[in-house]
């Protein structure tokens, strides 16, 4: 017989197989090191769920995009370089656990566990630059490269679960906050993200805060997702990030920038991530000037309203 604590369990195993769908590439499993079994057992955890500690958004290398007559304003006069295309390029990523037990049980084992994941990501940022009676014919002597030094941070909150007919004890994740990229060095900083479609209209203000299925925001396929993020500068580059999509936000002038998402009809039902990543001008406009970046990842679920258990 299935027990209610039972079907809570597979309900957990459930969504912890729905999430991993977001991921689009495969990530190593994670060393246990020499922690505790029970920090063993929570990294095990994580470690077959990759999509927790990586988004392939952000984290990955990305292909060229054009700054063409959509994505250009004036450069201004202080610009040392006019940007045609640009992309990222991710050399390493070295991933690191924090961990906090507490809950015990009358046997001085926890019950719940928070994780704190980072991420350390190295790499270059690449901008072929316009030239006098430039072609647009790609020349490695146009292209200006600029170190990335970011650190990418979400945390998770995991329950440990047991299974009375056999003693069996399972952690799941129950808790999955949003992620914060920021560069070394940066100036750059996202103050809220206001998301809007049919039936939904609600800021993020932090990207720390820990969601369950149910709390994500959720948008029918044919949909469209209005975002309106706003940062710490009136000229900044701002982008939405969405599977392999990343389209610039229009700027209003006062800080604010709007950019509106269609979904397809035929969009898949399920988790999704999508990224806000706000650049400053002089990231792509100065060649003088370093890599200045702060970006939020979160989930956003394609269809329904998830109907499992509130964790």
């Amino acid at each position: 017989m299935i027990t209610p604590l039972r079907s809570r369990v597979l309900a957990l195993l459930a969504l912890s197989v729905t999430l991993a769908g977001c991921s689009r590439s495969p990530v190593s499993p994670i060393g246990s090191g020499q922690g505790s079994a029970e920090q063993t057992a929570v990294t095990t955890t994580l470690a077959s769920s990759p999509e927790f500690t990586s988004d392939s958004l952000m984290d990955v290398g990305s292909t060229p995009s054009p700054f063409g007559a959509q994505w250009t304003g004036p450069a201004g006069p202080a610009a040392a370089i006019t940007p045609r295309y640009w992309w990222r390029t991710i050399s390493s990523a070295e991933r690191s656990l924090t961990f906090a037990f507490s809950d015990s049980d009358s046997t001085g084992r926890p019950r719940q566990a928070d994780v704190t994941v980072t991420r350390h990501l190295l790499g270059q940022l690449n901008i072929y630059k316009a030239m006098e009676g430039d072609t647009m014919h790609l020349d490695s002597a146009n292209v200006v490269h600029k170190p990335i030094d970011d650190t990418w941070v979400r945390h998770l909150r995991l329950r440990r679960f047991v299974f009375h007919e056999s003693g069996q004890s399972v952690w799941f994740v129950t808790g999955v906050s949003g992620v914060n990229v920021t560069s070394n060095p940066t100036s750059e900083s996202i103050q809220s993200v206001r998301v809007q479609a049919t039936g939904l209209d609600t800021t993020l203000t932090d990207p720390a805060a820990l969601w369950t299925l149910p709390q994500l925001c959720h948008v029918a396929p044919g949909d469209s997702l209005m975002l309106t993020a706003t940062t710490s500068h009136t000229d900044d580059i701002v982008l939405a990030y969405w599977h392999d999509r990343r389209e610039r936000f229009h700027a209003n002038g006062d800080g604010t920038y709007s950019f509106k998402l269609r979904l397809g009809d035929s969009e898949l039902n399920g988790p999704r991530f999508f990224a806000v990543n706000a650049l400053s001008h002089d990231t792509l406009y100065d060649d003088t000037l370093p890599y200045d970046s702060a970006a939020w990842i979160f989930y956003c679920v394609v269809g329904s309203a998830a109907t499992g258990p509130h964790f």
